[in-house]
């Protein structure tokens, strides 16, 4: 059913899939929390690639912020005009020489507009906040955005020390003179990286500190194991119509989503898993076994940013495994970890979903 290879690549979108049909898709419920602001596009912080290559020197970096308070000075195009304040943290605002980039909390305000992108990210896939980020950093890196605001109140209740650098209505000047009160401190390094595994190296930035330490604290218990891999692509062509277009209708061809569950898909039948098996992203598959009306709990898992993650641990106390891609992309490796059952799983007792 899931060949390998590379999957082919199709010009993005169909005639009548734009992103306001996409909203109606999501039905009253979702659509509904997407207009309200609530973070259905969870943990994005963008630019999340940089590499030790990209670390930025103190210099580098203040000219980097400089640069992006000028592109908010006065700026009346959208999407700069839905930016309300930005703040700074981590160890630049320490005043370190030598971060390895900047970073920055940005508060903002959804539109009509913006809620149409998120709505297609939920559905086609992709990053909402690209387009926000390209107006705000310009196509360099060494700056990271943060845009979600669940993740910056939990920074701020674990203690980062935010400084607002521009807020609307401020001048350039203010903004500069901001900037430049911040004291160089050299004694001050690089933020240390809490709830931290080999697993997570690299990956920090996609997986929120509170999930992490989740996961550490359940493999440290014995719960789970978790291991590190990297996905290669595949292609869907399965001879049955029903689980052709169990993905097909789901994403579209060019969708990092899609290619996502693909890869997992073809991960988990080298794994010896039946498809029939396999929740995918909340569903289950068309199976001819499944067609024929067998039923059975689910056995694997495959998802991504971290939706549903507190019920991993009691799953896979009779479960085989959870595929989790923190972040889906359309051309970068598709970094995933597989949590199995640790030698202590069974000590959870198992609220299994019931048969479907």
């Amino acid at each position: 059913m899931v060949g390998s290879g590379a999957a082919p690549r199709p010009r993005y979108g169909a005639a009548g899939q734009g992103p306001a049909r996409g909203l109606r898709m999501l039905g009253t419920g979702l659509a509904q929390k997407v207009r309200e602001g609530v973070a259905v596009c969870r943990s994005v912080r963008t630019d999340a690639s940089t590499t030790a290559e990209d670390a930025v020197k103190r210099d580098r970096a203040s000219h980097l912020l400089g640069q992006l308070l000028e592109r908010l000075d006065g700026a009346q195009c959208w999407p700069l005009t839905l930016v309300d304040e930005v703040r700074v943290f981590g160890s630049y605002r320490r005043g370190a020489l030598d971060p390895h980039d900047v970073d920055l909390a940005v508060v903002w305000h959804r539109d009509q507009r913006m809620t149409e992108k998120i709505a297609a990210a939920i559905c086609y896939g992709g990053n909402p906040y690209a387009e926000l980020r390209r107006a705000l950093a310009g196509t360099g890196r060494g700056l990271q955005l943060l845009f979600e605001p669940q993740e910056i109140e939990q920074l701020e209740a674990e203690g980062a020390q935010m400084l607002t650098l521009w807020r609307r209505g401020d001048t350039l000047a203010a903004a500069r003179a901001c900037l430049a009160s911040i004291p160089v401190d050299p004694a001050a390094g690089r933020a240390s990286r809490d709830d931290m595994i080999d697993a997570f190296d690299g990956l920090d930035r996609q997986i929120p500190r509170p999930v992490r330490a989740t996961l550490i604290g359940w493999q440290n218990d014995g719960l789970v194991s978790i291991t590190r891999t990297e996905l290669a692509d595949a292609v869907w062509e399965p001879s049955e119509p029903n689980m052709r277009w169990a993905i097909e209708r789901r994403w579209n061809p060019d969708s990092p989503l899609r290619r996502a569950a693909v890869a997992a898909l073809a991960h988990l039948q080298q794994r010896g898993a039946d498809l029939s098996d396999v929740e995918l992203m909340g569903q289950r598959l068309p199976t001819p076994r499944r067609m024929a009306g067998h039923r059975s709990p689910a056995a694997w898992w495959v998802n991504w940013q971290w939706r549903d993650y507190p019920s991993i641990a009691t799953l896979l106390a009779e479960g085989k495994g959870w595929l989790e891609v923190p972040r889906p992309t359309r051309t970068r490796p598709l970094t995933t970890l597989l949590l199995t059952p640790g030698p202590n799983a069974q000590a959870l007792p198992g609220a299994r979903r019931p048969a479907r």
